[in-house]
């Protein structure tokens, strides 16, 4: 991919280029490291700062920056650096969708496969009957497309993605190394009932059941995803039972995320390292879960929630609710009750020497 100069940058993320705007950028640093060609990112006023500690010509700047002061050669003036950081990082990565589009001579594609024009996929995919793929896809290598799935255009489907049967995948899709979408869901059924099922409804009684063996409940759902998602590194979304599992538009996942069966994700989610949703739980639009949150079996979580990192959601949680802690409390109210557990040491120290006091006259304060 060609380098840039000032200008055409300014254009790709809705900007000003100042300054000497036919410089050309070729990459991307942080203020310190800059030198040479390299845009340094000043996305806020502690990284405006550190630019003096480097040798950065151009650098990218909120608006009304005094750039000069800066003695900078060039910048690009936006209104929200860090949002413009998305456009600036897709155009400067040499990585992302390269190569020309063809199908690689070690791939394999059988009969009946429906390969969208300007698609380009890896060595050693497997690409099975009744698969459609949209148009101008790419595919790493190592990626395998079970029978019958569907992914809508411009997707980005990295090394070594599993994609099951009868998937159904919207436009724009992005998966990361390693990610499985469409397993079968963790269903498993015992001949009488179990333990776990007393322990449930008892909270703590297991009711004397005796040990037997689990038996499968197969997966006859599959996965439903929408528009724009975009898929962590070995993440895992798994199948329904009976019903698909479904995705809205927007969502992100980061790595090693698990939803489970029958699970139903909202628009515009985002979703952490290693969350785990739980069967059949639905959030609902623009829920953010923090990382390490889990969300135990059909609960449902109102649009806008949002979980701190580590949360334990063992219950519903309303529209707009911030939680944190384990088990899952207000934020604010979880913080209070963190403040109570440190201040009790210093507490029963008091209680002790009260209780001292009280116990012998001649000590008594």
């Amino acid at each position: 991919m060609s380098d840039y100069n000032l200008q055409d940058l300014a254009e790709a993320l809705n900007g000003q280029a100042v300054g000497d705007v036919a410089l050309q950028v070729t990459g991307a640093c942080e203020p310190q490291d800059a030198a040479g060609s390299l845009m340094a990112i000043a996305t806020s006023q502690s990284y405006v700062e550190r630019l003096p500690l480097g040798q950065a010509r151009v650098a990218l700047l909120a608006e009304g920056t005094d750039w000069q002061a800066l003695k900078l050669s060039g910048a690009v003036l936006v209104p929200r650096p860090r949002f413009a950081m998305a456009n600036l990082t897709q155009a400067l990565d040499r990585r992302w969708r390269s190569g020309r589009p063809e199908i690689h001579p070690q791939a394999c594609v059988e009969p009946g496969a429906q390969i969208g024009a300007g698609a380009r996929i890896g060595a050693f995919c497997h690409i099975a009957a009744g698969v459609v793929l949209g148009e101008n896809a790419w595919l790493g290598s190592h990626v395998s497309l079970a029978e019958g799935c569907t992914i809508g255009p411009d997707a980005t489907v990295m090394a070594g993605v599993r994609i099951g049967a009868d998937v159904r995948i919207g436009a724009r899709f992005v998966a990361q190394p390693g990610a499985v979408i469409g397993a079968d869901g963790f269903s498993f059924v015992t001949p009488e009932r179990s333990a776990i099922e007393n322990v449930r409804e008892t909270l703590g009684d297991s009711k004397g059941a005796k040990p037997q063996a689990f038996v499968r409940i197969h997966s006859l759902g599959s996965v439903v995803i929408g528009d724009d998602v975009e898929l962590g590194a070995n993440s895992c979304i798994d199948r329904g039972t009976i019903r698909d599992t479904q995705i809205g538009d927007g969502c992100k996942f980061d790595n090693l995320a698990q939803i489970g069966h029958n699970v139903k994700i909202g628009k515009n989610c985002l979703i952490c390292a290693q969350v785990g949703i739980a069967g059949s739980s639905v959030l609902g639009n623009n829920v953010v879960l923090g990382g390490q949150t889990g969300v135990s079996d059909n609960l449902f979580i109102g649009d806008n929630a949002i979980t701190g990192g580590a949360t334990k959601v063992l219950s519903n949680i309303p529209a707009g609710r911030v939680m944190l802690g384990y088990p899952a409390m207000k934020m604010d109210a979880q913080l209070e009750v963190y403040k109570n557990l440190r201040r009790l040491p210093r507490m029963l120290k008091e209680i002790a020497r009260l209780k001292k006091s009280l116990s012998d006259p001649d000590n008594r304060p």
